[in-house]
């Protein structure tokens, strides 16, 4: 699948006080070139989710860290059946294998089922957040949709 984007690096200050360094892709739409927002319709009509990843943070800070993790990247997602703390458990796992988290509860849920009736789900990052453009990572966006394979096709 096909997407549309538009790289950016800057500051971003919460509605709850700080100030984080965002830096990655936005979805835009592909004939008007406007940016989507995550609840935007035309991705729901593609199918498309964006979802920060959980735990990356505070359990994978390595992998976090890593190329792998970086906008633009792959990843893959690993059903964790065995996870004590959710049945529904998607790992998130970088393109050289390292789980950097995983898909948030909520969005686990509805995907599950998905996965374990062998129907394709990708994803990839599009977003890094940092407390500044020198800090180490600390967490990741990704895009996810119903597909083998996600391209983001970057626009001027």
């Amino acid at each position: 699948m096909i997407v549309d984007a538009v790289f950016d690096e800057r500051y971003w200050y919460p509605e709850d006080g700080g100030e984080v360094w965002l830096s990655g892709y936005s979805i835009v739409d592909p004939e008007s070139g406007e940016y989507l927002a995550r609840d935007a319709p035309q991705l729901a009509e593609r199918g498309l989710r964006t979802s920060n990843v959980a735990g990356a943070g505070q359990h994978h800070r390595e992998a976090l860290e890593s190329d792998g993790a970086a906008p633009g990247q792959p990843l893959e997602l690993r059903p964790d059946p065995g996870n004590e703390h959710d049945p529904n458990a998607i790992a998130v796992l970088s393109g050289s294998g390292e789980q950097v988290g995983w898909v948030p509860r909520e969005l686990a849920a509805e995907l599950a089922p998905e996965l374990d009736a062998g129907r394709p789900w990708s994803a990839i990052v599009l977003r890094e957040r940092r407390a500044s453009p020198r800090d180490p990572r600390d967490g990741i966006t990704m895009l996810l949709a119903p597909a083998d394979r996600i391209e983001l096709r970057a626009r001027g």
